[in-house]
């Protein structure tokens, strides 16, 4: 661990950093922890690939997006179904297309609900902040940047809704093919009509916090009173086609889902060693090494930090150097206005968010906030408690570094 030092500069203090993490011996420690927590590590891959893959399979079911807009292709199994068309002026009939609000595209809404994912779920969360009000409030105050886009209050409440839904299947249901081992709980029989059918759970989002049971057959159900009007599929029921459903589109998208999770797990593991290793053997060492067996196999995980080395060391530091600057920006406006103790977090926080809101980061479902303004930045904030006439002074005090960042995200496209 590299200690901080208070009086080192922010270029000193990167350089320190870079030379740790980069060092030989760090890389080498790095990869035998990376090979203690696999375990964990593969657990992980499971659970984010599976939820964001039914996330995705239920955007496009119930609200229209195509798959070509998200960030992972899906299989090619959507000619069972009936392709709901975008909508065109004057071409397109009314009820059997959808349209996109102005500068909003079908995987800013993904992203969006991806980025809400984290917040339902992430487990470095605390569990005060997953549940209740705590959740509710800060959910809402992003749906209302998208109603507020001119997205339909009912699409953007569904689409929460859908999340849940999601998240329930993910966490307290079982299907062949889309559980995991370990997580995923074994659902309760009971009997429907003429089909022996399960009993699973989600909370609602009333509050967040309540769990509704209801009746399941398949990975995506229409559940009487729980799906919108409009907003989604009707599905085959216990007396329909419910096996042309499991084969035509259950089946191909569980043996894409296995696939792509065991392709993400070789990358993240071992990787079988196929070929001999060349490596020329000191004389008076070689008959002992050739007592030794090769290895079968490497991890993935190499020295790619040596390879980014300078580029880490400018970009970190960089941005290192901006954010405090406007930290120490922003403090004189708070010491004026007399705000003070964790109430001066929230109003650094909005500076920095303000600065980088339209810079594009490495994790896409952060993405989806290219389409925020000012506006709709204050109004989040606002509802956090901040006070506007505090946050607009912020604003002009930090236009500069924003102006900065905008040119860098202009020349990263």
């Amino acid at each position: 661990m590299v200690r901080r030092d208070p009086s080192e500069s922010i270029i000193d203090r990167k350089e320190k950093y870079i030379d740790f993490t980069t060092s030989l011996d760090w890389i080498s420690l790095n990869m035998l922890r990376w090979e203690f927590r696999l375990p964990k590590i593969e657990f992980s891959i499971s659970f984010n690939l599976t939820f964001n893959f039914l996330l995705d399979f239920y955007l496009n079911f119930d609200l229209g997006i195509d798959y070509t807009e998200f960030d992972f292709e899906m299989p090619a199994f959507t000619m069972y179904l009936k392709k709901l068309a975008k909508a065109y002026y004057n071409k397109t009939r009314y009820d059997e297309s959808y349209y996109d609000p102005p500068h909003i595209t079908g995987r800013d809404l993904a992203r969006f609900l991806w980025n809400i994912r984290y917040l339902t779920t992430e487990k470095s969360t605390p569990y005060y902040k997953k549940v209740g009000n705590a959740l509710k409030n800060q959910v809402y105050s992003l749906v209302d940047i998208l109603i507020n886009k001119g997205i339909k209050k009912e699409y953007a409440e569904a689409m929460v809704e859908t999340l849940l839904k999601v998240e329930g299947k993910v966490l307290n249901s079982s299907y062949v093919g889309f559980s995991i081992v370990g997580l995923s709980k074994v659902m309760k029989q009971t009997k429907g009509s003429d089909i022996t059918v399960a009993e699973t759970e989600f909370r609602w989002t009333d509050d967040f916090k309540t769990h509704k049971k209801v009746k399941t057959l398949t990975t995506y159900d229409s559940v009487v009173g729980y799906v919108r009007v409009g907003y989604t599929r009707v599905t085959a029921g216990y007396r329909g086609n419910i096996y042309g459903f499991k084969k035509h589109v259950l089946k191909p998208l569980s043996e894409n889902l296995a696939k792509r999770v065991d392709e993400f797990k070789k990358r993240s593991a071992k990787t079988p060693i196929t070929k001999g290793l060349d490596v020329e053997v000191k004389p008076e060492i070689k008959e002992i090494t050739q007592q030794i067996p090769p290895p079968k196999h490497t991890l993935y995980q190499r020295v790619f930090f040596l390879q980014k080395r300078d580029k880490m060391k400018w970009e970190g530091g960089k941005h290192q150097a901006r954010l405090q600057n406007i930290i120490e920006h922003v403090k004189p406006i708070l010491d004026k206005y007399g705000v003070h103790g964790n109430f001066r977090l929230g109003y650094i926080t909005f500076a920095k968010e303000y600065v980088y809101m339209h810079y594009k980061p490495h994790r896409k479902h952060k993405q989806w906030r290219r389409i925020l303004s000012d506006d709709d930045l204050i109004a989040k904030y606002k509802r956090m408690g901040c006070d506007e006439q505090i946050l607009r002074e912020i604003i002009s005090t930090v236009n500069l570094f924003k102006g900065v960042v905008d040119i860098e995200a202009k020349q990263k496209q």
